[in-house]
């Protein structure tokens, strides 16, 4: 198995054992893993599902599962999400597939979120990675007026959310202090979200590795 075959094992042996259970899930290829090889294994458990994008939704559909509308009013029993870069306090960048609104709304919504990650996307200190943000089109002129204090090289991706937004994708932040970041990004009026999570970080960080995985516990 790959590293990110064996992240998402990781995770479902942490849920195996629950019964019950609703479940969030994230986006991108580690959690496609997890969908595809993990999830029918305890489809006898899963009481609901909510997801955070049509892709993924659509993947667990093909697997047989009925997936809730909006979010739930509850606390979900754990949330799988993938990351594109995690350091050593566990804060994440997320948001590669554009859905990291999304994301943060069922991590923040979930008891026990854990992150399934390859070994590539640790990292000493997070921002190799171009930040994603979310944007409003109306907003877009003034937003990026606002973010040329953060970076200054801001690329718009040729991408639209599932919400009908635009990701504008940040290169070299500066991300010593990603709360403070985070929370400073969110307060430029048209910014929806931004990719940094400091605030919700995961319970658990899965790292798979050619031999298995390594499992991190915040």
């Amino acid at each position: 198995m790959n590293e990110k075959t064996n992240a998402a094992f990781g995770a479902y042996e942490i849920i195996k054992n629950s019964a019950n259970i609703n479940l969030g899930i994230g986006t991108g290829s580690t959690t496609n893993a997890f969908i595809e090889n993990n999830l029918n294994q305890i489809k006898d458990h899963i009481n609901m599902v909510f997801s955070s994008s049509e892709k993924s939704t659509a993947l667990m559909r093909k697997y047989g599962f009925k997936v809730e509308d909006g979010t739930p009013d509850f606390k979900l029993d754990f949330y799988v999400d993938g990351a594109d870069e995690f350091d050593q306090n566990n804060c994440l960048i997320k948001g590669g597939g554009g859905a990291h609104t999304k994301e943060k709304v069922l991590a923040s919504s979930s008891k026990c979120f854990i992150c399934i990650a390859d070994s590539t996307k640790r990292v000493q200190q997070l921002g190799a990675f171009p930040l994603p943000i979310e944007v409003i089109p109306f907003a877009k002129d003034s937003v990026l007026h606002a973010l040329g204090e953060y970076s200054e090289n801001i690329i718009q991706r040729d991408f639209i959310t599932d919400s009908g937004n635009i990701i504008l994708d940040l290169h070299g932040v500066d991300l010593r202090s990603p709360k403070e970041i985070e929370t400073k990004l969110n307060l430029i009026p048209g910014v929806v979200d931004n990719g940094i999570f400091a605030h919700h970080v995961p319970r658990y960080i899965v790292v798979g590795n050619s031999e298995g995985y390594e499992l991190i516990e915040s």
